[in-house]
């Protein structure tokens, strides 16, 4: 038996067998007629994810609530271009990307479960530790799909960094902004090939306003853990106007912050990857996002993403530099390197300056085990 999924099926009524593509994607699949309740085989069958078929009416919001005490995560599929929007996954996604989808789900059940199998005086680092597990699972299915999503995820996760950093938000904050930097493309995954991969232009008003629904689409999947909530509001608006242009219609700070801050960070990282010539192509991002400011983007953090494009130009790899222990970092010392946490998630771009928020900010986080000192700028 391959590896996978136990995945329990409700059939709709026009339906009498599961997706082929589920089939192959599952460990194990059980059916059970939509509007019945889990009976004594399901129940066997120990599933951990439940897998119904688009479109989520009144049939499927009934076909749920009668297996609801079950407490399983549960995976909507597509069957149309447009369909695959009202749900999660598409069904024209890969064999081995539904798979990973699974996966996901599955880690979910599992840590509901087991509380994260963590003693109580490591629950928080436990459960941070399983919360990086899940992004990098959900990194790795966009990295799937989208060839280029490591390197602009980092470009985004840059400046989303910097800006984090000089408005001082709280180590829970930051950590937010950067896993909803990360996964913010989540939501295209449940849409087809010829719109994700489509030029503006090339798109029918239907399919433009399906894409631009993506976020909305990212936002619910990613608010099935509690711990992603709030990253999935962010992800959720991060396609707002600053005035008010945007789908959902809200403006300046009726848009959350994180969502303004990604909203920016992206469209610099998104023009900087294009073009051969970086140098170039960041002149462009710095003049199309002043060209946006207060129209598309929060002009302060316009101001903040071209203080991070100079600094970074400033840091350049003959600049000389000098090594620090982190113990001994102080205020008014600049970073010329990038430092890193022991999850894995990169806290703090090279060229930061240090701050007394950024000093506090070193203290709270759990720094990489191997760094004792980092280079800074003579």
């Amino acid at each position: 038996m391959k590896p996978g999924v136990r995945v329990l099926y409700l059939l709709r009524a026009e339906e009498t067998h599961a997706p082929t593509h589920l089939l192959r994607a599952a460990e194990s699949l059980h059916m059970l007629r939509a509007g019945r309740p889990a009976d004594a085989p399901a129940r066997e069958h120990k599933p951990q994810v439940i897998c119904i078929h688009a479109p989520f009416d009144h049939e499927a919001q009934h076909a749920l609530e009668a297996v609801s005490d079950l407490r399983l995560p549960v995976l909507g599929i597509g069957s149309g271009s447009m369909d695959g929007l009202t749900s999660q996954v598409s069904e024209v996604i890969p064999t081995e990307d539904l798979r990973s989808v699974l996966g996901l789900m599955a880690s979910i059940t599992e840590a509901r479960e087991s509380g994260g199998g963590c003693q109580a005086e490591n629950a928080g680092h436990c459960q941070g530790s399983m919360v990086e597990d899940l992004v990098r699972l959900l990194e790795h299915m966009l990295c799937l799909r989208f060839a280029d999503h490591k390197e602009s995820s980092e470009r985004v996760c840059d400046a989303a960094l910097w800006i984090g950093n000089h408005l001082t938000l709280p180590p829970a904050e930051l950590k937010d902004l950067l896993r909803a930097s990360r996964l913010r493309d989540i939501g295209k995954l449940g849409l087809t090939h010829a719109i994700v991969f489509a030029r503006r232009s090339e798109r029918t008003p239907e399919e433009q306003a399906a894409y631009d629904r993506y976020p909305e689409m990212g936002a619910r999947v990613l608010s099935e853990l509690p711990s992603f909530r709030s990253v999935a509001e962010i992800v959720k608006y991060q396609l707002e106007n600053f005035d008010g242009s945007g789908p959902a219609g809200l403006m300046a700070h009726q848009i959350p912050l994180g969502s303004r801050v990604l909203r920016v960070a992206a469209a610099f990282a998104g023009i900087t990857l294009s073009g051969d010539n970086p140098q170039r192509a960041a002149r462009d991002a710095i003049t199309t996002l002043e060209q946006g400011r207060g129209s598309l983007f929060d002009p302060l953090l316009v101001k903040l993403v071209a203080n991070f494009h100079q600094a970074r130009k400033d840091v350049k790899p003959e600049t000389a530099t000098r090594w620090v222990r982190v113990t001994d970092l102080s205020e008014g010392m600049v970073i010329a390197e990038d430092v890193w946490s022991r999850t894995g998630m990169k806290i703090l771009p090279s060229g930061t300056h240090i701050t007394p928020h950024i000093l506090r900010l070193i203290r709270q986080f759990p720094l990489d085990p191997s760094l004792e000192s980092v280079q800074i700028l003579k």
